[in-house]
């Protein structure tokens, strides 16, 4: 970009979706219906998930278990490992991960609710969702992942200013 005459430096990304990003690989668990002390449960079921040496992404807290990510290859071995539990659990496999990439995501009213809608409004269905400062994750079904991420790109991504 020039300024008069002398060229300046952008330091900050624009406002918007800058980049969508699809990561394959993933299954999804959820655990629910933890009768009695859901606290001691919980941690229990962590322990031996780590015990058993599966890694975990993403985990949420629900009022009754929790849910989490785990690599796919690992969601046989989950089952085994919560089959002795006594709890309720699905594990989905064949999930991916579709990150949105966006400046102060969290302050760009409505942005968070319109990839949601653009999901939902095509048949998506969104098995988790997660934010941080500059990005959102949407966990989907792998069959689903490339043509929301497309979607996003499509309405919501900000164009490129090319000086």
């Amino acid at each position: 970009m020039l300024i008069n005459g002398s060229a300046e430096t952008e330091f900050e990304k624009r406002r918007g979706v800058s980049r969508v990003e699809v990561r394959h690989g993933f299954a999804q668990v959820h655990i629910s219906r933890i009768p009695n002390d859901v606290m001691t449960e919980r941690l229990r079921i962590l322990d031996l998930v780590a015990k058993a040496g599966i890694s975990i992404d993403f985990l949420k807290l629900t009022p009754s278990g929790m849910s989490f990510l785990i690599p796919e290859p690992t969601a046989h071995q989950m089952d085994l490992v919560l089959e002795p539990c006594g709890d309720h659990f699905t594990v989905r496999e064949e999930r991916s991960i579709v990150l949105v990439y966006a400046v102060n995501i969290r302050d760009e009213e409505g942005l968070i609710a319109g990839m949601v809608h653009t999901a939902i409004a095509n048949g998506i269905r969104v098995d988790h969702i997660g934010d941080m400062h500059d990005r959102m994750l949407m966990v989907v079904k792998k069959s689903e992942a490339e043509k929301l991420a497309t979607l996003i790109k499509d309405t919501l991504t900000v164009p490129e200013v090319v000086s």
